[in-house]
């Protein structure tokens, strides 16, 4: 699961030089990533926290009541999302005007008509995406989890052919026909996958009861609020680069990208290994087991850390141009998006801490306080972004990401038991000056490098990385040795 996860976000990396190439730093772009940044925003901050806690409540129905009552219930949900997603969409259509009007920045007749037209050919998506986390979610709570993933897989594949064919001709639009290829195929599947299943009756979707429908939402409703003040965080973050000028939105958006992909990487190790050790080790009071799997995964975490992060600081001129500078994109816009790429490379170790003493809490029953720390830091990030964008301009989106996530994450920590917290502590700052050491030694290799095809600039800071790494492991309480050892034994 985990290395069909890590492809299919690589595969992304790949679609994103071909957006480079074709699209650029343009209002065009700028335009597509707004207008489906609106829709995300919608579906998540409605249906995300029952996405997120369908499946255990699904389990606990059919546990206590049965299968067929949760079978039951389920399939009022499901008309329950049809419905009112549609009814979202009629509004959204309704009102594309003054979404327009609100959402696009410095606009001009033929930036609002370009998002306004791709609002509405990207509506519907809105439905199919939501059914798409629906039955991802029925699939896994009946433990079907490869199909999904082995078809986004291939979709993505799909995705860069028809980028690649469809761009010279229709332009932008060659995005949305990607994606609803993409988005149909994966429907298909998982309607069929669940059809085999023969879980559902025909004469059950002819009834519905809101009463059904009212259990999934009460239990996912302490999750409603967190997940709004993060979608509309995510929106306004974009609503206000938009002020700062053209392809601004899109700059953000590349630098982004990497460190997106590498939070994806890091939260599944940390959700499907970590929390469940946690949690049984807290039940039954093991402390000392306990705090050993933290610093395991700590160490696993921080490896991952210092051969990203340096990366993406000192070699982020060679990686920018090779990913970036093609088509579209010009060299001043190419140097912001390494300034971006460089920052937020330097953040995500606030973004890193956050999440593991967030998941830390939540796998010591003290879950409310990772929700309450995680709205008032999307509300610190917002309140940040909103005082200083117009002084700092574009930079202050990293520096208030990743500065407050460190803080959040620190005062999180404040929750754990003093020992445990500082066991932690002097841990955790070693291997941030282990990081930021490989960050500075990297950056001083580019400059020697600075006018070196950016292919083989990339290929000569990982080889110079790698031999660092296996240098610096020992102060990472890393045993590389031991770990080459355990691989090639598997293989004998």
């Amino acid at each position: 699961m985990f290395v069909l996860r890590l492809f299919r976000l690589s595969l992304s990396m790949v679609t994103l030089i071909f957006s480079a190439k074709f699209f650029g730093v343009t209002v065009e772009r700028d335009m597509w990533i707004l207008a489906t940044t609106v829709l995300t925003t919608i579906c998540s901050a409605v249906w995300g926290p029952i996405n997120e806690t369908f499946r255990a409540k699904f389990v606990f129905i059919r546990e206590q009541e049965g299968e067929e009552i949760a079978l039951r219930k389920t399939t009022s949900l499901l008309l329950f999302i049809v419905g009112v997603t549609l009814g979202i969409s009629l509004i959204t259509w309704i009102g594309k005007n003054g979404i327009a009007s609100l959402i696009v920045q410095q606009s001009t007749q033929e930036s609002l008509h370009l998002f306004v037209a791709l609002l509405l050919v990207m509506l519907p998506s809105l439905l199919i995406n939501e059914l798409i986390n629906i039955g991802i979610s029925i699939l896994n709570a009946y433990e079907v989890y490869y199909v999904p993933e082995i078809v986004g897989t291939v979709s993505s594949f799909l995705n860069i052919f028809i980028i690649v064919l469809l761009a010279p001709v229709i332009d932008i639009y060659a995005l949305a026909v990607s994606q609803y290829i993409s988005l149909v195929i994966l429907l298909v599947v998982i309607i069929f996958k669940i059809y085999t299943l023969k879980i559902f009756r025909r004469k059950a979707f002819a009834c519905f009861h809101f009463k059904h429908v009212k259990v999934f939402i009460l239990f996912a409703l302490p999750f409603f609020f967190p997940y709004f003040v993060g979608q509309c965080n995510f929106l306004t973050e974009k609503w206000l680069a938009g002020f700062l000028g053209t392809g601004n939105v899109s700059s953000l958006d590349y630098a982004r990208q990497f460190t997106s992909v590498l939070q994806g990487v890091l939260s599944s190790i940390l959700t499907t290994v970590m929390v469940p050790m946690l949690a049984v080790s807290y039940a039954r009071k093991e402390k000392t087991n306990f705090i050993r799997i933290v610093n395991e995964n700590l160490v696993v975490c921080f490896a991952i850390l210092a051969l990203a992060v340096p990366m993406l600081f000192g070699a982020a001129r060679p990686i920018c141009e090779f990913f970036f500078l093609r088509g579209k994109v010009s060299v001043e816009a190419l140097e912001l998006i390494i300034i971006l790429t460089r920052m937020y490379a330097i953040a995500f170790i606030g973004i890193l801490l956050y999440l593991i003493f967030g998941f830390v809490l939540l796998s010591s029953d003290k879950g409310k306080y990772y929700a309450l720390w995680g709205v008032l830091t999307q509300l610190l990030v917002l309140g940040i972004n909103w005082a200083l964008v117009f002084i700092t301009g574009i930079y202050v989106f990293p520096i208030s990401l990743g500065c407050v996530h460190f803080i959040a994450a620190l005062m999180m920590s404040l929750l754990l038991e003093r020992d445990i917290r500082i066991n932690f502590y002097k841990h955790i700052a070693q291997y941030i000056a282990v990081v930021i050491v490989l960050c500075c030694a990297l950056y001083a290799f580019d400059g020697i490098l600075e006018n070196s095809i950016p292919f083989v600039g990339i290929l000569c800071h990982i080889v110079y990385l790698m031999l660092l790494f296996l240098f610096a492991s020992k102060w990472l309480d890393l045993d590389v040795r031991s770990y080459i050892n355990r691989f090639l034994q598997k293989f004998r």
